[in-house]
């Protein structure tokens, strides 16, 4: 073979070689993060605020989904963005928790200290308000529902806007509690699949 043809050959055979590990690599990552039920987003404008809401219908059962919810402590294990996550307090169904996340609603990330006062109404209800200085007050619920295929995960939250522009307010909104409510819904599937250990 001319060595002019031999050299676009080997060309030709890098960027196939190349190709085939691109598309290898991306099954291996899409296979190992493909989410178990897909969950809804919606993201609606309210004067100055933000209403968003979100929901999966999983297969687990109502216990275990309540189990992984108030895990708190366990929360950095698996939610993205979230650095630690401890609780600091109860009082009652009142629970305070400390939560240091990156601040991935806002074009800057950085560190961000965020105190929930948590409600906890057992067994499908928990009630939220998150403060932040840097962020506006989120006032959020969680509702479970038992399904004849498992359970429905509700969330609704309410945040008032402040920083950035709307639009980039509003993406950045969606974007996150897509990530995060999906890592949720995931933990609590592969819970829910989890087998009970075998009678002795």
């Amino acid at each position: 073979m001319p060595p002019r043809e031999a050299c676009l050959q080997d060309v030709t055979d890098t960027n196939a070689r190349r190709v085939a590990a691109i598309l290898f690599v991306a099954s291996v990552l899409l296979g190992s993060t493909a989410a178990a039920s897909p969950v809804v987003v919606d993201v609606q404008r309210d004067d100055d605020a933000f209403v968003i809401a979100a929901s999966a219908t999983l297969r687990a059962d109502a216990a275990k989904a309540w189990r992984v919810l108030t895990a708190y402590d366990d929360y950095a294990r698996f939610i993205p963005g979230v650095r630690s996550s401890h609780v600091v307090g109860r009082r009652g169904p009142v629970v305070t928790v400390e939560q240091s996340d990156d601040a991935l609603l806002w074009p800057l990330h950085w560190p961000l200290r965020i105190t929930y006062e948590i409600t906890e109404l057992p067994p499908d209800r928990i009630e939220s308000r998150a403060v932040a200085s840097l962020m506006p007050t989120l006032q959020s619920h969680y509702r479970l529902t038992p399904t004849a295929a498992g359970v429905r995960l509700d969330y609704n939250g309410h945040m008032r806007g402040g920083l950035g522009t709307r639009d980039l307010e509003e993406w950045l909104i969606r974007r996150t509690v897509n990530r995060q409510f999906q890592a949720l819904a995931d933990e609590i599937e592969r819970k829910g699949s989890d087998a009970p250990p075998a009678p002795n």
